[in-house]
């Protein structure tokens, strides 16, 4: 991997570019592929998900940012049971992550933003307000970083 000479990480190197990895190979396509036997409706939304998740991948690697993150948020919108929420928060942090790469940070705080209602846990609530300081970061908005960190300081100090 190159790194070029300006990048400045906003994460760890290495966790972010493992967590791509590992997000794109086993995200939705591979719970497409598990039966769901215990629940067919849940196989049928996972299938569903894994095929939104390719198109949202086309259009980034088309560079159609914008339509990747509106397509993105249908994921979001579908109708998960909460005990899918922890894969959700995965494929979020995998789709914003591929827009902090892309120099797209705004269409990831936008997703974010659209897909925010489908969270309801502690954990996932930290989880985001970090990724938005990320991506805050990444737009050299420090104020709105410094806020959303803060935030995710408050929220984890708080949690059970």
């Amino acid at each position: 991997m190159t790194v070029p000479e300006n990048y400045s990480p906003s994460r760890p190197v290495l966790t972010r570019t493992l967590l791509g990895v590992f997000l794109s190979a086993l995200a939705f396509p591979s719970l497409a592929r598990q039966s769901g036997t215990g629940n067919p409706e849940l196989a049928k939304i996972k299938s569903l998900a894994a095929s939104q998740h390719e198109i949202v991948m086309i259009l980034l690697e088309k560079k159609d940012y914008a339509k990747a993150s509106a397509e993105a948020a249908k994921i979001f919108e579908m109708k998960w049971p909460a005990d899918q929420e922890r894969i959700l928060l995965k494929e979020l942090l995998f789709f914003t992550d591929q827009f902090l790469h892309k120099d797209q940070a705004m269409q990831g705080l936008q997703l974010i933003e659209s897909s925010a209602k489908a969270f309801k846990t502690p954990a996932s609530l930290v989880s985001i307000w970090k990724e938005k300081g990320y991506l805050y970061k990444g737009v050299k908005q420090m104020d709105k970083a410094l806020d959303c960190f803060r935030e995710a300081q408050r929220l984890e100090k708080s949690a059970p």
